[in-house]
């Protein structure tokens, strides 16, 4: 099944180039919204609309929360000390460490709640099968794009960072720990523990703070690729649709901020969708060779759901001309909300070898059409196809 390559470029081209970057809760991303549904509907998807919900506009608000409560005990047992200050410490870390976690697994936490929201929305269709259904199965890929911060800049730069991300984490974690003992103990001397957590933590937090105030990125690739692949398909589904398998097609808003949009499509639609239904996430198509992930998450990594595992073990031996590599997501993306949540969500992606990461262009403004790779959309395109066909078959 042969991808029309001009006509994916030129979705691209409208997402990256006409309407540019397209931040979370933006009128960017409702413009991006908007133009996904009129071409869903000019290519004859069923009930296609938009749908609105509420979000944190960033991505780095929960985090900068809880890097500044945690700070804030660390830097209170360093200058006060005391017992009773040493307790109050541990909890403000221990509250900081709590949040941060809570956050990456898209779980309720106090941040979630205080921090003001926006509006954004996803755009959902419907294309229905041949025959009586028998099983169903979501096409999904997000709109919005990612903020440009310099720990995106390199692949020196993304080592840093994560490896920052992961001591802001512990330092939190003993801070509780420490601070907690000096409190039960009387270690006063436990207070200078809180000079090297405050640098951490205040280094997490400035740089949570130089992020907001960074563009946009373009995000031909991310994930401009992933929703125009999802627009071609529907074109060749509605023309060929599937013998047994009800499609329904998903471009969600704030993925990039925390993954509201799946979350809220899902808790419109996922009971009427039945515990059976297959996710078929598409983020990152445009670059490399295509990567299926057996795990999704920021700290914890949870695994991907058996089945559409082995339905892409089976899509990949059916297409030995494509490359095909599978391994664990670097962060996390839409399918992370539904496999929490045991509903069997695959993600495809195609990007560089870790070894080529600088050229991915991932959250940065050189993510333009000049870098996209036309033969990634096309194996893509062709092993998305192949697997909505062998489900078809099941």
């Amino acid at each position: 099944m042969e991808l029309n390559i001009h006509t994916a470029l030129d979705h691209i081209r409208q997402l990256s180039e006409s309407i540019g970057g397209r931040g979370s809760c933006t009128a960017q991303e409702r413009r991006a919204a908007e133009y996904s549904a009129e071409q869903l509907r000019n290519l004859g998807a069923k009930d296609v609309r938009i749908e609105s919900f509420e979000a944190i506009p960033s991505t780095y608000w929960p985090f900068a929360v809880a890097f500044t409560a945690a700070l804030l005990g660390s830097l209170l047992a360093l200058f006060i000390g005391g017992q009773g200050t040493f307790a109050f410490g541990a909890a403000l870390n221990a509250l900081g460490a709590w949040t941060m976690f809570a956050e990456t697994e898209f779980a309720a936490h106090w941040g979630r709640a205080v921090l003001p929201k926006a509006q954004s929305q996803n755009v959902v269709a419907h294309i229905p099968c041949n025959g009586p259904p028998q099983r169903r199965a979501v096409l999904c890929a997000h709109l919005d794009t990612h903020r440009t911060p310099v720990f995106y800049s390199s692949k020196t730069w993304h080592t840093i960072f994560s490896a920052l991300v992961a001591m802001a984490f512990v330092s939190m974690l003993l801070g509780a720990l420490g601070f907690g003992l000096a409190a039960a103990l009387g270690w006063n001397w436990a207070r200078w523990l809180g000079m090297a957590l405050a640098l951490i933590q205040a280094f997490a937090l400035g740089l949570c703070l130089h992020a907001d105030f960074t563009p946009y990125s373009p995000g031909a690739n991310d994930n401009a690729s992933g929703v125009a692949i999802v627009l071609e398909l529907a074109r060749q589904l509605v023309a060929e649709p599937l013998a047994h398998t009800e499609l329904r097609l998903i471009l969600t808003g704030c993925e990039e901020v925390g993954a509201y949009g799946i979350a809220a499509y899902l808790d419109a639609h996922a009971s009427d969708l039945g515990e059976d239904a297959l996710y078929i996430i598409l983020d990152e198509v445009g670059l490399g060779t295509i990567k299926y992930l057996t795990s999704d998450g920021l700290i914890l990594k949870h695994k991907t759901h058996p089945y559409p595992l082995e339905l892409a073990r089976l899509t990949a031996s059916t297409l030995p001309e494509i490359t095909v590599r599978k391994g664990a997501g670097i962060a996390y993306t839409d399918a992370l909300v539904a496999t929490t949540r045991g509903l069997p969500a695959l993600t495809l992606c195609a990007l560089p070898s870790r070894e080529a990461a600088d050229v991915s262009h991932w959250h940065q403004m050189s993510d333009t059409l000049e870098y996209v790779d036309e033969q990634a959309l096309r194996d893509v395109y062709l092993f998305t196809w192949q697997i909505l066909q062998n489900l078809d078959q099941v």
